[in-house]
């Protein structure tokens, strides 16, 4: 019987690792985990680019793990990079270089992406979670974290202070002072007072630390590490960090026998899991050795379990936009009208416009935050609702993603989507296309709320030919939702080439 065997490259800022694993009938059996040091990241955070002779090294690297996977008749790798790719000012040249002497195509992820691939091989454990619970990957580039209640994520921030990236950036502060330890907490703290102000943490949560280096930090405390999930009592992990926090790089490498690369930037992490730990007010850690390879295997692997994480993950998303809309002080009941309208919409003329579930959800996600411009100002919030949007940090989405759901709120109410729009203009043509169809459906459904008194019931849409009907219930006037839609009703039709009409039985 042929066993499906699966393999997943990542060129981090520290290293390029490879994972080739089998699937078989007892479940999987990983069959190869290669590791190469590569500190492509010391390129990029100094000088914003990488050199020639790296790149050469990861050819090499990367040539010999084709000739490994061969061996198992894989052909095809999926590759991935993250954030030293992405920061890099001569990141083209280096894919293309890449793909010429290679014959592999990188793809690099964006910050999102990288940390929604972590948080989603995290959560189908579900097992090991609570419902409350902070999460945590530190990569050498960049910390993600995620915040959990009752099961699903409701808040995440990515910050661009990864383990390798702060020991760069506070190398020079080092010689100044014997407490370096407090230096790089306080700067860590900055960041973390103020997701503070912005969520609360309840005594109970779980705190999840990932990332390689929670690896490391475990085998120095001498902990044998069996499963995918392991805890550590907070006291146990203070006096570890208690064991290193005074020691330079140089006496860390000669006390633990790790090379100086290593030495470099385990104080910064573990200096960002303590101060982690305290946010969540856990009385442990619980680490995760999951790492990007081992999710990109398993997506290959179960592509059906993996829907089902992605549909939890959908639930995430919507969560997440919706506290976000509370910190924008939202109108609940309006929202919720506007998303319900606009999803039947969506839903009713399925067969003509071409779109797929995750567009269904990107316009789900518009219409929870397509009015958070007005905590900026009430005069044109559509823009404020886009610059805002575009800046967020949201669980899920990708950048791209992102930036189309800030053009559908940015055209809910007046402005049609036209080209010589700067923010349309950087849109592909799809993107454009998606853009224009997915607002002429939100504008409908906000006229329908026009007096943000819901006063449209029992909505019921019909599709025939060229025409959509929707037929509703009213128990007081609704002429100003009947004027707005009118308005709005001829966009509409000009996207997609169907006559939408309202029709208002009164029942007053």
């Amino acid at each position: 019987m042929a066993y499906k065997i699966a393999a997943a490259i990542d060129i981090g800022s520290s290293a390029v690792r490879m994972e080739i694993t089998e699937k078989n009938k007892s479940g999987t059996k990983q069959l190869e985990f290669l590791q190469s040091p590569l500190y492509l990241g010391h390129d990029t955070f100094t000088e914003k680019r990488i050199s020639f002779t790296k790149i050469e090294k990861l050819c090499a690297i990367l040539n010999s793990y084709k000739e490994t996977a061969a061996q198992y008749g894989i052909e095809t790798i999926k590759t991935v990079a993250t954030t030293a790719f992405r920061e890099a000012e001569n990141i083209e040249y280096i894919l293309d270089l890449i793909k010429l002497r290679t014959g592999i195509t990188v793809r690099v992820l964006d910050d999102p992406e990288e940390k929604t691939i972590i948080y989603r091989e995290i959560l189908r454990r579900e097992d090991h979670l609570q419902k409350d619970t902070v999460i945590s990957y530190v990569g050498t580039g960049s910390l993600g974290i995620a915040v959990l209640e009752d099961g699903l994520i409701k808040f995440t921030q990515n910050i661009r202070i990864g383990s390798l990236k702060l020991s760069e950036i506070l190398e020079p502060v080092e010689g100044y002072t014997k407490k370096f330890h407090m230096i790089i907490e306080q700067y860590i703290s900055t960041y973390i007072d103020v997701l503070k102000n912005l969520i609360e943490i309840s005594e109970k949560t779980q705190f999840i630390a990932s990332g390689k280096e929670i690896d490391l930090i475990a085998h120095l405390m001498n902990l044998d590490i069996t499963e995918n999930f392991f805890e550590i009592p907070k006291e146990d992990y203070i006096n570890f960090y208690n064991s290193i926090k005074n020691l330079t790089p140089n006496q860390i490498s000669d006390t633990y026998g790790l090379s100086m690369d290593r030495a470099e930037i385990l104080l910064p992490s573990a200096a960002v899991f303590k101060i982690l730990m305290d946010f969540s007010k856990s009385e442990k850690l619980t680490g995760c050795n999951i790492n990007m390879c081992n999710a990109l295997v398993y997506q290959d692997l179960y592509p059906n379990k993996f829907d089902k994480v992605n549909t939890r993950f959908d639930q995430s998303i919507l969560n997440a936009a919706t506290f976000t809309a509370i910190r924008f002080k939202y109108d609940k009941k309006h929202i919720e009208a506007v998303f319900d309208y606009s999803t039947a919409i969506f839903d009713a003329i399925n067969e003509v416009h071409g779109l797929d579930s995750r567009s269904r959800l990107m316009l789900q996600v518009a219409c929870i935050l397509h009015d958070c411009g007005k905590y900026i100002n009430l005069r044109d919030h559509y823009n404020h609702s886009y610059d805002l949007i575009k800046k967020l940090d949201l669980p899920g989405l990708n950048t791209r993603e992102q930036l189309i759901i800030a053009n559908i709120a940015k055209y809910h109410s007046e402005m049609i989507p036209l080209t010589e729009h700067a923010n349309i203009s950087e849109l592909s043509p799809d993107e454009r296309v998606l853009v224009g169809k997915l607002s002429a459906i939100i504008r409908l459904g906000d006229s329908m709320d026009k007096s943000h008194l819901q006063k449209l019931k029992k909505v019921t849409t019909e599709f025939t030919g060229n025409t959509l009907l929707i037929t509703v219930e009213v128990v007081r006037e609704a002429t100003l939702e009947d004027w707005a839609f009118k308005q709005k009703a001829d966009f509409f039709t000009e996207v997609f080439g169907v006559q939408a009409i309202l029709r208002v039985e009164r029942n007053i």
